[in-house]
């Protein structure tokens, strides 16, 4: 079996689609002041013509001991007339990196427009295409708030002042969590029902947001979209047999995607089933008193990885019973000559040449991205914001990013249970509910992972829901995956507290 070498991806939790994006670096300045706006609109959404108003808004938080001075600009969608009770939801949204905009959430999922990616992964991305009305947008059940780190799309760091500790999961967390209750308070919206939606690294910062507000004032729920919160236990480090037993059914997946196994008329969900139940079954035994196997065991095992991957039993025999997802994005069709996407696994492109680097095959779907966002601030907002000094990504922020929760006080064992925070908003709130959403493809935050985190979490009889979706890592930009999604979205905000 031929193996295609691929260069080392880029970090696993850097969002692929806000490094396809321009836009300067967070240290250079923004240019005058960009002036806080109020647009109305009207759009289909949920099968029912709305009013909304479109707002671009500024917002000062002075420093704190813990976090400095910033300026932090949002795109909000509320409906219009407001409601006049407290019952109207407000979703606080945004992605993650860590140091992204909230680009493709915005423009992916649930903003009034979003970029028109072609059903079939096969078909051609048209380049600078338009983007088109998003009638899966929330915008007729829910306020939408859309929040860009300092550093990141229009928001900064004050003049004078250095992101310091907003490099970091708890500075970071709790700049959000300052902006967060005032936004509610500028708007009188307190009583209202509130969750927030993360995506990627931005689902470890909204566990975060729910355990600091668990000490204030508890969230209604929250969303996590390619769910990155027990990746500490779940990343596939060659001694983590957990790992390797749980990430299994995703490659199982993509094999049946591709074409690679038989799944005994299995549908693709039902096969990824029967191989999750065997991996955290047969197999996590199996790779726990790997030493102690007999050679007829081992082979056994082998085989019937081979069944569910594809990749040959003595493949496994030679890698010791595991092989990486990250590995199997250049050798499942290297036959074929084909490298996969690692954000989604539909997509191929041709292997690269020896010495050639790897370049993700979901980036054409990444590319669509900026042009739209500016077709979006100029057309359908009627704004003249300064798109050039729009920052995707804060390239500074994923290689200066501190992510123990403590600073290494009492070690680091005892650090990055990202879970308990979650499990703290539970306790804090017994209404409190959770959903986890997850791409089939998605080779970095990948369901079993989200499937265990739904095992194992101590929700205390709460609400915890999980969903997976036809598509990867931004499941979304697949509109069959979008709409599935924006359903599971209505139904889990309208749960009755």
């Amino acid at each position: 079996m031929s193996t295609v070498l691929l260069n080392r991806p880029l970090a696993a939790l850097t969002l692929a689609a806000a490094l396809a994006l321009p836009g300067l670096t967070a240290a250079q300045a923004l240019e005058p002041a960009i002036l806080n706006s109020q647009t109305r609109h009207e759009g289909e959404f949920g099968g029912e013509t709305v009013s909304y108003q479109a707002l671009v808004e500024r917002t000062a938080l002075p420093a704190s001991d813990e976090t400095p001075a910033v300026e932090m600009v949002s795109f909000a969608y509320l409906r219009d007339p407001a409601p006049q009770t407290g019952e109207r939801p407000v979703i606080f949204l945004f992605n993650g990196g860590p140091g992204a905009a909230s680009s493709w959430l915005h423009m992916g999922a649930m903003g009034p427009v979003r970029i028109n990616a072609p059903l079939d992964p096969a078909s051609p991305v048209p380049d600078g295409q338009a983007p088109v009305a998003n009638p899966h947008s929330l915008i007729d059940v829910a306020d939408l708030v859309f929040l860009d780190p300092p550093g990141t799309g229009f928001s900064r760091v004050a003049e004078g002042s250095e992101p310091g500790a907003l490099y970091s999961f708890n500075g970071d967390a709790e700049i959000f969590v300052r902006f967060i209750e005032t936004w509610l308070a500028d708007h009188d919206r307190t009583d209202a029902p509130v969750f927030v939606l993360g995506e990627s690294y931005g689902t470890m910062r909204a566990a975060a947001i729910a355990g600091l507000m668990a000490e204030r004032s508890p969230l209604d729920g929250v969303i996590l979209m390619g769910q990155a919160v027990n990746m500490i236990e779940t990343s596939q480090r060659r001694g983590n047999m957990l790992s390797y037993a749980t990430n299994l059914s995703t490659l199982a997946g993509i094999a049946a995607y591709h074409d690679q196994v038989d799944t005994e008329g299995q549908s693709i969900p039902d096969f990824i089933d029967t191989v999750q139940d065997w991996a955290m079954g047969d197999y996590l035994a199996a790779l726990l008193r790997r030493n102690q196997l007999s050679a007829d065991e081992r082979t056994a095992v082998a085989v019937q990885l081979e069944a569910y991957t594809g990749l040959p039993a003595d493949t496994y025999l030679a890698n010791g019973l595991i092989f990486s997802k990250m590995r199997a994005l250049g050798t499942l069709l290297a036959d074929e000559g084909r490298v996969m996407a690692m954000y989604d696994a539909r997509y191929t492109a041709p292997a690269p040449q020896p010495g050639g680097g790897y370049v993700d095959p979901y980036g054409a779907v990444s590319a669509l991205v900026p042009a739209a966002l500016a077709t979006h601030f100029s057309d359908t907002l009627g704004l003249d914001l300064p798109f050039e000094t729009y920052v995707a990504i804060d390239r500074n922020a994923s290689p200066n990013w501190t992510y123990d929760r403590t600073g290494g006080m009492g070690g680091p064992f005892d650090d990055y249970y990202y879970t308990g925070m979650l499990e703290a908003a539970f306790a804090a709130n017994p209404d409190f509910r959770l959903m986890i959403g997850t791409g089939r493809y998605d080779l970095t935050t990948t369901l079993g992972p989200a499937r265990y985190l739904a095992d194992q979490i101590q929700a205390g009889g709460g609400h915890v829901e999980t969903h997976e979706y036809e598509g990867g890592h931004m499941a979304y930009t697949n509109p069959e995956a979008l709409e599935v999604f924006s359903g599971d979205l209505r139904a889990f905000i309208a749960e009755p507290n």
